[in-house]
């Protein structure tokens, strides 16, 4: 999604990105190299209570064993209970496992829930791993899973599905800014005007009970002109990420979701970007599990919010629009030939039935519901005739055998104008460089001709750049395929320009991405008159402010001879928005002199309260000039512990980890504060730019155990070598821009991150296919 200001601050380095990456370690729990093994133990009286009471949401006291390749460890004081809708009344339940229910802020591997799936519908128990799986691969927002052995109290309750809890929790690993509202949307969810907001379930924020932001989608949705449809959905919903989830819904003929019950999805609203994100749940009936009468490897994809005879006006209203139905139909090509009707997915499928087998047979639970024997566990994968009343009419094989063979023959394209679905800008280089990429996905029927980059200055002076096709190979990503890119190294002078991208395709129809076009800021970068000189963002004892609180601050330090003015100017912790909390009339400091902020978003009380505050992950933050895009001094805070903050030597030097805080008076290093990359520069890479591989060279002072991971710009893995033992003296080696998997990665930046006993450092890379 676009934001609609952009600022080209060229040269962060995210390393509480790369901190949280490093921390959260929830992935090892959905590791499936093999089946993880879970034994919980709870009190017979309190197991027998939820038998007898499905539909209570009480917790009770369990201890959990969980063992999987990865994990083999014993967690006390966990809260168990069942879980699910209508699957709380089967013989084979659902559970749900609390971290944090009878231990304030408990987690495992970062986790403060994990969903136990029973999974009773399933003969094959297998079929929304798959989809999950899918999901992941295809890049969209998405809960993980894997199976597991569940045993209580020593006995064998079968084989389920792991399946990740969305949550906050599950907000914050997923989104930059994780403070928005978030709905669990249930049956009666279907986005029309006439509906009651109880279908709609806020799962955060719940005191401040703000449903504003849906209630303005929905009236979007409902009562826009269908002329102004197009040019006004894209400014408040993420339709693009929506039409693939649509796409994989209606290849794996998913049914229990919106566009047929109108239930099982969430919605989470992103502040940064001001956009409400469609987030898919609830994925067992799929791939031939029917429960309404309809065949789903014959439905039509047009016809999904139709079946039902009730408005979906999300989807209904986008099938109006000719470029969105395209978009969709191209999606659904692009999965069906480069994921899900591939010897790949049939060889995944293959490996998971052989991994989960031996488990599935010994599990006597799965035929209290539906009578599901070992046959029809078998028979569940491949075989050619296959029905088990009243609701399994095909095995996975059999099912995406007829959908493939029904969907190419029921697509129909419009032969709409080009559209760009997907569009991102890089800063690269370092600060004082004018240099940033933009990557844009494209797409028409005839195929695409040509995108240009249309820039604007205030002084109206143009320039058109033409993009490169730059597609990623062997990517089950379709922006990736789609990909067009355009290196900018040079723009004339710091200020606003607006952007525009037009695409043309070979028909020689064109259009403009968007309408409107972007404002984008080159920042300035001005003389460290003043400085940020140390924050805090988790303040629990350190300082209280003048209301008698533990607030996030920051402290501004003038080193000059003369007083500086700060009245007019701004402080951000936005990179998209340099001007978020202006100093008021009438601010200024003395000469070696501080001045505290509170960072609270507390401006009624008295004193300098501002409209943000920190994160302990780690973020960006500056003071800018009265200009607005003139960079005076900034900083990205790494992760943080409660009360360390982050200062400058003696107020102006190198940034440290301080465990002795010293608001409004000199920074001193104390014995125990973390003094960031002792080796300072030694790591570096040659070429930077580089296509395809480059060479990275560092040098210990000490033999030691080393690792290396690669970061993109969200923070996620990409890469890692194995530890190894390493020498005093220089080392290099050779990365080539692949993933881990040994697929190509897309152009842009790259953090590698050196991880070792006693040296820890990190270097950005910029690689351009």
């Amino acid at each position: 999604m676009l934001k609609k200001n952009i600022v080209l601050f060229i040269g962060f380095v995210y390393p509480f990105l790369i901190s949280t990456a490093q921390s959260d370690e929830s992935w090892k729990i959905y590791d499936d190299s093999e089946i993880a093994v879970i034994y919980i133990t709870v009190n017979p009286a309190d197991l027998n209570w939820m038998y007898e009471n499905p539909e209570s949401d009480s917790m009770h006291l369990a201890q959990v064993h969980f063992q999987n390749s990865l994990i083999d460890e014993t967690i006390d004081s966990v809260g168990i209970r069942i879980r699910g809708n209508t699957s709380r009344l089967s013989f084979k339940k659902s559970f749900k496992l609390s971290f944090n229910t009878f231990i304030k802020g408990g987690k495992f591997y970062s986790l403060e829930k994990i969903n136990l799936n029973g999974e009773h519908n399933d003969p094959s128990i297998i079929r929304s791993k798959l989809c999950w799986d899918f999901f992941n691969n295809i890049g969209i927002v998405s809960s993980r899973a894997a199976h597991a052995a569940v045993y209580i109290n020593d006995q064998y309750y079968g084989l389920y599905i792991s399946v990740e809890h969305i949550d906050e929790n599950f907000i914050d690993k997923n989104y930059k800014d994780d403070s928005g509202n978030l709905w669990k949307c249930l049956y009666g969810a279907d986005l029309n005007n006439e509906n009651q907001l109880e279908a709609y379930t806020l799962k955060t924020n719940e005191i401040e009970n703000d449903y504003s932001e849906l209630d303005t989608l929905i009236k979007v949705i409902n009562n826009t002109q269908i002329n102004d449809f197009e040019n006004i959905i894209d400014n408040y919903f993420n339709v693009a990420d929506y039409l693939k989830i649509q796409a994989v819904d209606i290849l794996v003929g998913s049914w229990d979701n919106y566009s047929v019950l109108s239930n099982n999805y969430y919605l989470y609203h992103n502040p940064s970007n001001d956009i409400v994100n469609w987030i898919p749940y609830d994925y067992d009936n799929t791939f031939g599990i029917d429960w309404l009468g309809f065949d789903w490897a014959f439905a039509n994809p047009y016809d999904f919010g139709l079946f039902m005879n009730q408005p979906r006006p999300l989807y209904n209203r986008l099938l109006q629009i000719p470029k969105y139905k395209d978009l969709l139909n191209h999606f659904i090509e692009y999965y069906s030939n480069n994921y899900i009707y591939t010897e790949l997915f049939n060889r995944k499928l293959d490996t998971l039935k052989t991994l989960i087998e031996p488990f599935a047979l010994i599990d006597s639970f799965k035929s209290l519901d539906w009578g599901f024997t070992n046959s029809d566990f078998l028979n569940s994968f491949e075989a050619e005739t296959f029905v088990i009343d009243p609701h399994v009419k095909y095995s996975i094989k059999k099912y995406n055998e007829l959908r493939k063979e029904s969907l190419f023959a029921q697509l129909e394209y419009s032969g709409s104008e080009p559209i760009i679905y997907d569009f991102e800008i890089i800063n690269a280089g370092s600060i004082n460089e004018n240099n940033f990429i933009i990557n844009v996905a494209a797409f028409s029927l005839s195929g695409i001709h040509s995108v240009t980059a249309n820039l604007m200055s205030e002084n109206n002076i143009e320039e058109n750049i033409p993009f490169n096709y730059n597609p990623v190979s062997n990517t089950f990503k379709v922006e990736e395929a789609d990909r067009w890119t355009v290196n900018i190294d040079d723009l004339n002078s710091s200020g606003k320009y607006t952007l525009k991208v037009i695409v043309q395709d070979n028909n020689g129809s064109t259009a403009e991405y968007p309408n409107e076009g972007i404002e984008i800021y080159k920042a300035g970068v001005a003389t460290k008159e003043i400085v940020i000189s140390e924050l805090m963002s988790s303040n629990s004892t350190t300082i209280q402010d003048n209301a008698g609180e533990y607030d996030d601050w920051l402290e501004i330090y003038n080193p000059n001879d003369t007083t500086f003015v700060l009245s007019g100017k701004y402080l951000t912790d936005k990179i998209d928005n340099l001007t978020k909390w202006k100093f008021p009339e009438n601010v200024e400091i003395l000469p070696k002199e501080y001045i505290l902020i509170w960072c609270d978003e507390d401006q009624e009380q008295a004193g300098p309260h501002i409209n943000f505050k920190l994160s302990s992950k780690g973020e960006f933050v500056a003071l800018i000039d009265e200009d607005g895009f003139t960079i005076i001094d900034s900083v990205t805070l790494p992760e943080m512990q409660s009360d360390e903050s982050y200062s400058r030597i003696n107020n102006t030097e190198e940034w440290i980890i301080s465990h002795s805080p010293t608001p409004g008076i000199t920074n001193i290093i104390s014995s125990v504060d973390h003094i960031p990359n002792t080796y300072k520069n030694s790591l570096t890479a040659y070429p930077n730019p580089f296509n395809p591989s480059t060479v990275i060279e560092f040098e210990i002072q000490e033999q030691m155990d080393l690792q290396f991971y690669i970061y993109n710009i969200l923070g996620e893995e990409v890469w890692s070598s194995g530890k190894k033992l390493a020498n005093p003296g220089k080392h290099n080696f050779v990365w080539n821009g692949k993933r881990i998997d040994g697929g190509h990665l897309p152009s842009g930046i790259y953090i590698i991150y050196l991880n070792g006993d006693s040296y820890n450092d990190f270097l950005k890379l910029l690689l351009i296919r």
